[in-house]
């Protein structure tokens, strides 16, 4: 019978076949009788010419030679803050707004280009480049700029801040504190603290069949000044030091991407140099005063250094359900920089073993991952990361100045080294068609030579459970709990003296739990509401002092509203708040005598609205965002510590019109508002602490206005 069946049904199918074969015939020959009847010309063929010249199809176009948009406008920030401009570098005055993006094909040569310029009339500026010939080469260029601005409040009496070498002006008085310092004040002298990073880079890559090579050279650049501070004994001085690094990076690679398999292999080369080895510095204070052998101070800044790694990784599809993937890097860090005399003071100087570190760091990083589609609902996965940091720096006993002004015991350097086993398994398993549950367990084994704790193993496991309702929405839910737990705990092998009591973090027993919660939901097809909840808590408990606990809890909302048919309104808001208790003891053989609690709040809600009017041609929008923070320390067994306090508000408002297809103007107008409060600056002057000539910097607070307008041009 199925037989039967079977034979009817092919036949039935060569029956359709035919049919299709006569309709279309059918219509070739009405088609040509209709051209024949307008008397149209035979082609070369025989058969009647037919006008095509109304054929056209919209999905065929292909842009050729040059398309895209350039903005030109002008704009203008009513204040300075380096606060404002933390990564911006805007200050108060007038920029020029230039925007552009274009492109180029030409789909016969197969060439293309895209070109990228934003914020050129700005501190922070890019341009890229990126294109070539299909199948030939590709080519990417760019550049940039960033800034960064630390601080506009900072004085120092000290002479060449941004140099390598500090002096005082004539006629310093020293003293033993900073009151005594007679000519403090009438030397004092602004200093800004900021620093610039820009970077080039250029990219080719060559294709070639299933294989590709390619080579990426980057040039960065980052000038300026940062904060530093030095010290002799129990006086310190807070300072300005240069900043003069140059990075350069180089990376070439080679690829093959087959039907089932992928390889590539590659060489990183980067190197770092310092324009300054050092910065030395007249001590501000009297050294007969404070028991100090001599009135110059030296540190020593980075060290030029260099990175070479070998990598390759592989891919290889085992079935059609089975994946595997494979990566493996060999590196070595390099830094043998000269070292600094022990002291610039002549009667401390003390020999050194050899002339120069000598440092070598071996790395390699390994990890391998296997997927695999059991069957149609469960799906496993499974991962082994293995990390090793091999520190093959000489070991020597130094001698050495403590601060420039006293000569210390007698210290060997340790090479710290870390290996690191990774283990990961987890599976899913559908069970309906939109739910979804799924649940894994890792653990991660440390060893380290020259630390506290020479082993710890923690153990995670997870589970987690997804659900998507019909219309969109969904709900996910996770949950995981970990143990850490360690060798024994031995205090004598840090070079520091410390109380046997105390405990790490990093390296301290820690049981772990931590839950996260996403509810999406759409509301009749355009309402979306959506809610986040996390929390996590550690427990310490073999801490007696050092961290004993922590948690940290955030919870969070979004609404988007359409409100008409070219009005959209959305609102959120996030609260989270970390919580910590740390044991502490005043002596380094006594037990815990003081505890403190901190807790840290940070609220930010934020609103919005966007509208489209006067036939889609004008388009308008504002959104305002306020975030507050509250930092609270309190101490038991000891003095506590004021608050630490901000509070941001942000409004933008935002339009543009189109006059025409191409031409447009857009218009900004942007208000922020900060205030903060940090005790470790505010009211504290270069001369309010006795023994720290601090830098006397207060805490940002500002209110600045920024607007722009624009043209925009699209061709």
């Amino acid at each position: 019978m199925r037989r039967s069946n079977d034979k009817v049904r092919t036949e039935g199918d060569k029956t359709m076949r035919n049919a299709k074969r006569l309709f279309v015939s059918l219509a070739l020959a009405v088609q040509a009788a209709l051209v024949a009847a307008e008397d149209k010309p035979a082609d070369a063929s025989g058969w009647p010419a037919v006008d095509k010249s109304d054929w056209k199809c919209k999905y065929c176009a292909f842009q050729t030679g040059w398309s895209g948009e350039f903005e030109l406008g002008a704009a203008y920030v009513s204040d300075d803050s380096y606060k404002f401009g933390e990564y911006t570098g805007l200050e108060k005055g007038g920029y020029a707004v230039a925007n552009a993006n274009a492109r180029y094909t030409n789909p016969e040569s197969a060439n293309r280009w895209d070109l990228y310029a934003t914020n050129l009339g700005f501190p922070y500026r890019a341009v890229d480049v990126d294109g070539g010939k299909q199948g030939s080469y590709k080519l990417r260029l760019n550049y940039s700029e960033l800034p960064h601005y630390i601080s506009d409040s900072a004085r120092t009496p000290f002479i060449g801040s941004g140099g390598d070498s500090l002096t005082l002006p004539g006629g310093w008085v020293p003293s033993g504190t900073t009151s005594g310092m007679t000519a403090l004040a009438g030397s004092l002298q602004d200093v800004d603290i900021e620093n610039t990073r820009k970077r080039v880079g250029v990219g080719l890559t060559v294709p070639w069949r299933d294989w590709e090579a390619g080579v990426n050279v980057r040039h960065e650049t980052r000038e300026g000044t940062k904060r530093i501070a030095g010290a002799f004994l129990t006086t310190s001085a807070q300072m300005v030091a240069p900043v003069d690094y140059t990075t350069d990076d180089i990376e070439a690679a080679v690829s093959y991407a087959g039907a089932k398999s992928q390889v590539k292999l590659a060489y990183h080369f980067s190197t770092f140099r310092n324009g300054n080895e050092s910065l030395t510095w007249i001590n501000p204070f009297d050294p007969l005063l404070n028991g100090v052998a001599g009135g110059e101070g030296r540190l020593a800044l980075p060290p030029d250094n260099q990175f070479h790694q070998l990598l390759a990784s592989g891919a290889y599809q085992f079935t059609q359900k089975t994946r595997g993937t494979a990566n493996i890097a060999v590196g070595r860090m390099e830094q043998d920089e000269n070292f600094l005399a022990t002291t610039q003071n002549g009667p401390l100087l003390q020999p050194l073993p050899r002339s120069s570190l000598q440092g070598s760091v071996e790395t390699i990083t390994a990890d391998v991952k296997l997927m695999s589609l059991v069957t149609d609902k469960l799906r496993i996965d499974a991962a082994y990361k293995y990390d090793d940091r091999n520190n093959k720096t000489p070991q020597d006993t130094f001698s050495w100045v403590s601060t420039d002004s006293a000569v210390a015991m007698p210290r060997t350097n340790l090479p710290y080294s870390f290996t690191r086993n990774l283990f990961k398994l987890a599976a899913d398993y559908r069970l309906e068609k939109r739910d979804k549950v799924a649940a894994g367990i890792d653990y991660d084994i440390y060893d380290r030579t020259y630390q506290e704790v020479a082993k710890t193993k923690e153990s995670t496991a997870w589970v987690k459970y997804i659900a998507r309702a019909q219309d969109g929405g969904d709900v996910s839910f996770k949950f995981a709990h970990s143990d850490r737990n360690g060798s024994t705990y031995d205090p004598l092998a840090s070079p520091t003296l410390q109380n046997p009591l105390m405990r790490k973090y990093n390296m301290a027993d820690r049981a772990r739990d931590a839950l996260g919660l996403r509810v999406t939901q759409l509301m009749g097809g355009t309402v979306t509401v959506g809610l986040d909840f996390s929390y996590a808590a550690d427990d310490y408990s073999n801490s007696t002092v050092g961290l004993t606990s922590s948690d940290d809890m955030s919870i969070g909302g979004d609404l988007a509203v359409p409100l008409a048919k070219n009005t959209t309104f959305h609102v959120f808001a996030n609260y989270e708040e970390i919580n910590s208790e740390q044991a502490g003891a005043s002596s380094l053989v006594s037990p815990p005598d003081w505890s403190a609690t901190n807790n840290d709040v940070i609220g930010t809600v934020g609103i919005g609205l966007k509208q489209k009017a006067l036939a889609g041609k004008l388009d308008f929008g504002a959104d305002y965002t306020m975030s507050r923070s509250r930092g609270k320390t309190a101490v038991t067994g000891g003095p506590g510590f004021p608050d630490l306090t901000s509070q941001l508000g942000s409004f933008k408002l935002y339009g543009s019109y189109q006059f025409t297809k191409a031409m447009s103007v857009a218009a900004t107008y942007w208000y922020e508002s900060y205030r903060s409060q940090d005790w470790q600056l505010d009211g504290v002057t270069p001369s309010t602490i006795p023994n720290v000539l601090s830098l006397g910097e207060t805490s940002p607070n500002y209110n600045v206005n920024f607007v722009s307008l624009s043209l925009r041009y699209r061709f």
